[in-house]
């Protein structure tokens, strides 16, 4: 069983747990835009491929599956999953078992207008969210909403274009100063042409804030979940994390699994409201998350489980089970690239 990571960027942890869980029976291949990063100096095999817009994306991507001999093939970043996700067909006519979800999940994921749709019509808690900034001030106006606010990108990730509005002022300049982020960077290949349809603003809940990770199999049946209270952020992402058994939490974002039967890792961000101490979703993504590191840290193996079902083998109950309590950190590892 060899594994494909695509988009693999910064990930090197995620290569260094495919190549554990791999335990020496095949190897780890990742592939990115730029060749300069830490997940392909640290995998098995590396390839540098095309943008994932251009038309030969895909086509690479099956030409190195057929090299490779390729069995499970893993995307790791937002863009790259409608893509592959709608050509499924072709992969897994060479036997690659892909650990993406149906498109409209996919799609439910990245677009979190269409996330706040879901949720709301699952009756799931979500913050209140408008698409554009004429409704939002109609809101304000009613007093149906308050400050202070998020101000983000409708398909957007990490902190790119995300800011907090504490003023109809800030609100303003922030709504226009996210477009304008969206435009600079890759957000762009997922944005809508009406501008106007592009950016969000959600009202921003007061709570403990939480990440899960809820693990499906390829068949989108329930395999495992870990709760992890945030305790620190940087840069969008979870910095600092303890695992806890929070099961309000946990029945919410595994309801989520069900709803969206997706495939490999589910990444959710749940706030535990200070007041009702009822969860609402904030976000979620159909992928590993920054916050994965933490899960593995406690005790769960979810790359030698997803491994193992790709091959149709049994799924060991120690990859599933974790240890509550164990708070955990990230931590610079300068390596080098080549020499």
């Amino acid at each position: 069983m060899n594994v494909l990571l695509t988009s693999v960027g910064r990930r090197s942890y995620l290569v260094e747990y495919f190549k554990a869980g791999l335990a020496g029976r095949g190897r780890v291949v990742a592939v990115n835009s730029s060749s300069a990063s830490p997940g392909m100096a640290l995998a098995d095999r590396c390839y540098q491929v095309p943008l994932i817009s251009s038309a030969d994306y895909v086509p690479s991507l099956l030409d190195i599956c057929r090299k490779e001999s390729i069995g499970l093939l893993v995307p790791l970043f937002d863009i790259d999953l409608p893509t592959i996700a709608r050509h499924r067909e072709a992969f897994e006519s060479l036997g690659v078992a892909l650990a993406v979800s149906d498109p409209w999940a996919v799609e439910a994921a990245n677009d979190k207008w269409q996330t706040q749709s879901l949720l709301t019509k699952h009756g799931l808690g979500t913050p209140r969210t408008f698409l554009g900034i004429d409704s939002a001030r109609v809101a304000l106006e009613q007093g149906k909403l308050s400050f202070p606010l998020i101000v983000k990108p409708r398909c957007g990730m990490g902190s790119i274009g995300v800011f907090t509005a504490e003023t109809a002022e800030e609100l303003e300049f922030f709504y226009r100063y996210s477009q304008k982020h969206i435009e600079a960077s890759y957000l762009r290949m997922l944005a809508r042409s009406a501008p106007d349809e592009n950016v969000l603003i959600q009202e921003k809940l007061a709570g403990t804030e939480y990440g899960v990770d809820v693990l499906n199999d390829f068949s989108g049946d329930h395999m495992a979940t870990v709760v992890k209270r945030k305790l620190a952020m940087r840069s969008g992402e979870t910095d600092v994390a303890i695992t806890e058994d929070q099961a309000l939490v946990r029945e919410c974002a595994e309801r989520l699994g069900r709803i969206l039967r997706h495939r490999g890792n589910l990444d959710i961000d749940v706030m535990l409201d200070a007041v009702t101490g009822e969860p609402s979703i904030i976000e979620f993504n159909a992928r590993f998350g920054g916050g994965y590191p933490f899960s593995h840290l406690a005790g769960v193996d979810f790359p030698a489980a997803m491994i193992a079902a790709a091959e149709g083998k049994p799924v060991k109950p120690e990859w599933l089970d974790h240890e509550r309590g164990v708070q955990s950190c990230k931590a610079l590892l300068p390596i080098v690239l080549s020499s």
